[in-house]
């Protein structure tokens, strides 16, 4: 009687641990293609249940106010030595993601295209402090194993944490059932106050947090033992927290303040938006394809080819955007004109197709260098002329145009190819 009781008990134990093991973790669902809801930033001054959508307030354009307090952290962030000591010799600007599974590697495909960009800050480290597993409920614990990860990241990239002054965050409470709107991601803003609240405390000189909306997650199926966080429409919702918390601070909510003593929060501002309602194209034309952009079997983490697109919309956002371009490229490189008195005055047509136009004033000659979104060097044309016609075969995309007179660099301008 006992062996047979030992018997089923064995059978009982081999069964439970065939199931664990073989329950697809996150199974996926093709034919859940699209939800039918709006990208935030589509959605502009249009509502969701009553709640304006754009980045900020109504709009994806930043308010002034918004601007100045970014310009303002960006003339405090300098290199930093071991010790948080400004110094231009040995010292490092890091940059450090905070994140579980998916952002890991959507930050490593951000720095894939980092590590080759030749117009990259110098004195920029950039440290994937990501780890799988790691939801915002994790986080709240400093004495969880996560923050001992983050340490070893940072001492592997010889530095550590009083030169972080910039973080990346991407972040969800995996766990939570909670998917009502608006309360779930009021909820979920609660939580990332309090993470706030820590990373000021690990890291001194944190001037700026960039957080990052989350991609979609619809092609999870029902039959996946995914955390119920991780699912729809909590995608979707994680978008409204980033957007609320950023509108908040810059509305003055206190228990965000970045500033004085009673600093609670660093500043904070987008960095990509990577909501999108799956197959359908945002207005700027990123979508979500099941099952090209994620792995096979997989109907949350992203393919390779879903890691390159959620790098390269990360990478755009600190290449094309004025205030954190400062930081991110070298000096003479960033978005603005580096000498506003040179006397070039646009360049047409702009898009271009196959040729393009520069017009100035007062400047004979000049030579041209064309710049690719990797900062790769494509085309370069010597001796031009005011008014001389150039001819391109580039592809569509961004690109910066690079003027120089003699070995001095008089602008720098942004320009599109669109055929």
């Amino acid at each position: 009687m006992m062996r047979n009781k030992l018997q089923h008990i064995f059978i009982f134990i081999c069964f439970t641990i065939m199931y664990i093991f073989t329950t697809p973790l996150y199974s996926q669902n093709c034919s859940v293609d699209s939800t039918g809801l709006i990208p935030i930033p589509d959605l502009a001054n249009g509502t969701y249940q009553g709640y304006q959508g754009g980045l900020y307030f109504g709009t994806n354009t930043k308010p002034v106010h918004h601007i100045n307090n970014l310009n303002n952290a960006n003339s405090k962030i300098k290199p930093l030595n071991s010790l948080g000591v400004p110094d231009s010799s040995m010292g490092k600007i890091v940059f450090l993601s905070i994140g579980a599974s998916n952002p890991k590697t959507e930050f490593e495909s951000f720095q894939t295209i980092t590590d080759t960009f030749s117009l990259l800050n110098p004195y920029l480290k950039i440290v994937n402090g990501c780890k799988g597993g790691s939801g915002i409920q994790k986080l709240l614990d400093t004495t969880d194993n996560y923050w001992h990860y983050v340490i070893n990241q940072l001492t592997a990239s010889a530095v550590n944490r009083n030169q972080v002054q910039l973080i990346w965050l991407e972040e969800e409470n995996t766990q939570t059932s909670n998917i009502n709107f608006p309360g779930a991601p009021l909820a979920l803003m609660g939580e990332f106050k309090k993470l706030f609240n820590i990373l000021v405390q690990f890291y001194p000189n944190l001037q700026i947090c960039y957080l990052t909306a989350r991609g979609y997650s619809g092609y999870l199926d029902d039959t996946s033992s995914a955390g119920n966080g991780l699912r729809h429409p909590r995608d979707y919702y994680n978008g409204w927290a980033m957007k609320w918390l950023i509108e908040n601070q810059i509305s003055g909510d206190t228990s965000l303040a970045f500033t004085g003593a009673n600093r609670r929060a660093p500043l904070l501002d987008w960095s990509a938006y990577l909501w999108a309602d799956g197959k359908n194209q945002r207005q700027d034309g990123l979508n979500w394809i099941c099952p090209v952009d994620v792995k096979p079997g997989d109907g949350l983490h992203w393919s390779p080819t879903g890691n390159v697109k959620a790098g390269i919309a990360i990478f755009q956002k600190f290449y094309l955007d004025a205030e954190a371009g400062k930081w991110f490229m070298k000096k003479q490189v960033t978005n603005e004109d580096e000498n506003p008195e040179t006397g070039i005055l646009l360049i047409y047509p702009n898009p271009s197709k196959n040729y393009f136009q520069i017009k100035t004033t007062g400047i004979e000659k000049f030579d041209v260098f064309i710049y690719n979104n990797l900062g790769q060097l494509v085309m370069m044309n010597h001796n031009a002329g005011d008014g001389d016609m150039i001819y391109h075969n580039l592809t569509n995309g961004l690109y910066y145009l690079k003027i120089k007179t003699g070995n001095m660099v008089v602008k720098t301008i942004k320009f599109w190819v669109h055929k």
